[in-house]
């Protein structure tokens, strides 16, 4: 007899995991998110520039395992991606994927003059049923 499994997928709000807010000119924010309870998350970082961009541009987002009971945030990022903000007011995104896990993620403006707005959602894939 064959096994067929089936993920249980379930998107979530828009900024469920970081609602989208403004991260000033070379600022950084942090948001923890708990995807202990889920088999993995699909995580969108969402960056819009503001209406001018400097030379030096970008957001960096960068994502660490916390680890242990504590739990104990990790020393260096696992993945680090930079979302470009090559065009003002132009909407960015990235996604990947989190396994089963208690994470931290951070997102840095390297524009170190105009701010941005950013967003976090994650989508989950709660479980994988077999029969």
């Amino acid at each position: 007899m064959a096994t067929t499994s089936t993920p249980t997928y379930t998107p979530n709000t828009a900024g469920n995991i970081s609602a989208s807010a403004s991260l000033a000119g070379g600022a950084t924010a942090n948001d923890n998110y708990d995807g202990s309870t889920v088999f993995e998350t699909r995580v969108h970082v969402k960056n819009t520039p503001g209406g001018t961009v400097a030379a030096t541009k970008g957001v960096r987002v960068d994502v660490y395992d916390n680890y242990g009971t504590t739990p104990t945030l990790g020393q260096t990022p696992f993945l680090s991606y930079t979302l470009p903000s090559t065009t003002a007011s132009t909407a960015e995104s990235i996604r990947f994927v989190l396994p089963c896990g208690k994470y931290n993620i951070k997102r840095t403006n390297l524009d170190a003059t105009n701010a941005v707005t950013t967003e976090i959602t994650g989508d989950v894939i709660a479980s994988i049923v077999s029969v």
